[in-house]
């Protein structure tokens, strides 16, 4: 890898000015009339269960464990990486109280808590890739300036820091990721000295290899990999713009291939690769409107936009004003989408699917998941069984199936019935690739 290399001169001239809002929306409906109609912002959602012969996919909650029992210690789960073996799920949640608790659902029976912690909020938890057992590599990332890795084997976890020192305080990070084959970790932060940057480190050293700073001007809120390519890596930004690099090219201008404009602001990890049955790559990017973007990478413009509004009246509730995308996942190999939908009104309790049909706008129903207790934040999903891994605003972590029988939970011994499933470029371098 070649990389603009990090010192403490360098600097540009962008600057960055973050006029996004998030939170509460604001709705006004007209009728013919052109009297205002009243909505109770505290009217719980009604599902209209007419409608619920049309969800095809029926699921049931076979695993539930609550973070915290006490009532008054509010932990939310902020994001989730999730490996599932054989008849093995191990499952990595990152809190709001700046700890990490995995978790191995070992065919259906008890699980095991390992906590790790960082100084402050986590913005990302994953496993180290591997493809023939439960990974015990775990990574972290944290507004603390670390991401840290963590091998559950050994009695003291931590065995690497990652980190950029070239300046006295280190840089706040918000997003991370890890490259397909393992070997790399790439960083985004929020606005630094009126720079965004985008860092990279090799994982056999903690020494920062270099990074790009030119081409986001406000805070960067995703970064991914490609799924199957570790030299391509996406960016996104609240500055409305996604941007692709060839990370072995030897300058952040050459680097850069593509740049799309969402013409939004891009949420926080809500950028995700997808394949196609064609095996063309595709982008899906969740803005702060609440609309779903899909993009081919040789296009310059998205090739489905689907609206908050088609989204909303597609989950048969109401009312419908406060829908919530939580995530897009694939489900299958022909490179189909789905998109986990909530209610961030009252408990949010209500969850659902919905596929996209034909690349959208339209959508279909999928799935209900039936038992929810919570506003859900984040989301895995693996499409060759089935499963969907959640959590949210109660602290819960979820496992649920697909089954006929959709409303049976879990049951008195609280073991999981996870049995019941079928089983299912970076360049290389030498010491130091600059």
């Amino acid at each position: 890898m070649t990389l603009q290399f990090i010192t403490d001169t360098d600097s540009c001239d962008s600057s960055s000015e973050n006029g996004e809002t998030s939170g509460n929306s604001s709705f006004i409906d007209e009728d013919s009339s052109d009297e205002d109609e009243v909505i109770d912002i505290y009217e719980e959602p009604v599902f209209d269960t007419s409608k619920e012969i049309h969800y095809k996919v029926k699921y049931k909650q076979t695993f539930e464990e609550a973070i915290s029992s006490n009532e008054d210690d509010e932990i939310y789960v902020l994001n989730l990486d999730a490996q599932k073996i054989g008849q093995s799920l191990r499952v990595a949640t990152a809190l709001s109280n700046f700890t990490c608790n995995v978790y191995d659902i070992d065919a259906g029976y008890k699980f095991n808590t390992t906590y790790l912690k960082h100084e402050k909020k986590m913005v990302d938890v994953k496993f180290g890739s591997d493809s023939t057992q439960l990974s015990s590599i775990v990574y972290t990332g944290s507004e603390d300036g670390t991401i840290k890795l963590w091998d559950l084997r050994l009695k003291e976890k931590c065995v690497s820091v990652f980190k950029d020192d070239t300046d006295a305080e280190l840089k706040p990070l918000s997003c991370f990721d890890v490259s397909c084959d393992g070997r790399f970790l790439v960083a985004g932060t929020e606005v630094f000295k009126d720079d965004a940057f985008l860092l990279f480190w090799d994982i056999r050293s903690t020494n920062l290899l270099g990074g790009y700073w030119d081409t986001h001007q406000e805070d960067i809120t995703q970064v991914k990999f490609h799924p199957t390519e570790d030299k391509t890596v996406i960016s996104g930004s609240t500055d409305g713009i996604i941007n692709l690099f060839d990370v072995t090219q030897t300058t952040e201008q050459d680097a850069l291939q593509l740049s799309f404009n969402t013409n939004s602001s891009i949420c926080q990890a809500q950028l995700r690769w997808f394949k196609n049955k064609n095996d063309d790559s595709i982008i899906s990017c969740v803005t702060h409107t609440e609309d779903v973007q899909l993009w081919h990478t040789t296009d310059s413009s998205p090739y489905s936009i689907i609206p908050r509004e088609t989204i909303s009246s597609s989950m048969n509730i109401k009312p419908d004003l406060f829908s919530q995308i939580i995530n897009c996942h694939q489900t299958n190999e022909n490179g189909d989408i789905m998109l986990l939908v909530g209610n961030d009104n009252g408990r949010g309790e209500h969850l659902q699917s919905l596929d996209i049909i034909n690349d959208g706008p339209e959508l279909s129903p999928r799935s209900l998941f039936k038992n929810n207790k919570q506003i859900v934040r984040c989301s895995w999903y693996d499409y060759k069984c089935g499963i969907m891994v959640t959590g949210g605003e109660a602290g819960i972590l979820n496992v649920w199936v697909p089954s006929d029988d959709e409303n049976n939970s879990v049951d008195n011994t609280g073991k999981c019935t996870l049995k019941e499933l079928p089983k299912v470029s970076l360049k290389n371098h030498s010491s130091k690739p600059y």
